[in-house]
């Protein structure tokens, strides 16, 4: 496919860019990391209906707030499960956050998650959840699946952390190594499972894989975009010398 460097073109990537970097270089961000929610960390379905999908956990400093970033995306049916599932509808997670801090939502926008829960029970799988975050719903683990992530759709969610003297990188290694020893905990809820003959409804547990992929820092992103800048100047140049 041919790319089209014309100059109104470049102008907007490059302004882009250079906006993209900015906003990105002016909070301090420890390294992300994802963890996946797979029937073998633990589900209430036996081997699991297959249902799976992947948390990304970034916490970042900006001024005086310590903002935990939540990304969620429904993997189920991207890769072979035991359960078969080819697609579900992900309604809701739950997670802990490490002791001495309190959570509470700072940005829901342009998601559909935003029923927020302290407290969360998911029964048959794990009881005593920190906080939990889901569509619109009776009850974090009764409802319908309207407005749940399915196969490869992802979703954001910003929660303010109160309470800690910690800095964005110490906090982060804090929530990691909870994880990785099994202080912390992660669950998923699913409704509207398709493609797998263990059951329509499950409810996963998550944990830190070598398989997760990792979340690109920031300072790598500004400089892919800056890299994507300095790729535009270079066509421009290139364009500038063909046509003189």
């Amino acid at each position: 496919m041919k790319t089209n460097f014309a100059p109104p073109l470049t102008a907007c990537i490059a302004t882009a860019g250079l906006a993209i970097a900015s906003s990105l270089l002016t909070a301090t961000q420890a390294q992300a990391f994802a963890l996946s929610v797979d029937p073998q960390y633990g589900t209430t379905n036996g081997i699991g209906t297959g249902a799976t999908a992947t948390l990304d956990f970034n916490i970042v400093q900006s001024g005086a707030d310590l903002l935990l970033n939540l990304g969620i995306t429904n993997t189920t049916g991207t890769k072979a499960t035991a359960g078969g599932a080819t697609d579900s509808s992900l309604v809701g997670v739950a997670f802990d956050v490490f002791s001495g801090v309190t959570a509470s939502v700072k940005s829901t926008a342009g998601s559909n998650f935003t029923s927020f829960w302290e407290n969360v029970d998911i029964s048959g799988l794990h009881d005593g959840f920190d906080y939990g975050i889901s569509t619109p719903r009776n009850s974090f683990e009764g409802g319908n699946a309207n407005g749940g992530l399915y196969k490869n759709q992802s979703t954001f969610v910003s929660f303010l952390l109160t309470g800690s003297s910690l800095s964005a990188e110490q906090a982060q290694s804090a929530l990691l190594a909870g994880f990785q020893n099994g202080t912390l905990k992660a669950g998923v809820r699913f409704q509207q499972v398709s493609g797998s003959n263990i059951g329509t409804s499950d409810k996963v547990m998550a944990g830190v894989s070598a398989d997760a992929e990792a979340v690109p820092e920031p300072t790598t992103i500004a400089g892919m975009v800056m890299g994507l800048g300095s790729l535009v100047a270079a066509r421009r140049k290139q364009a500038k010398k063909a046509t003189a």
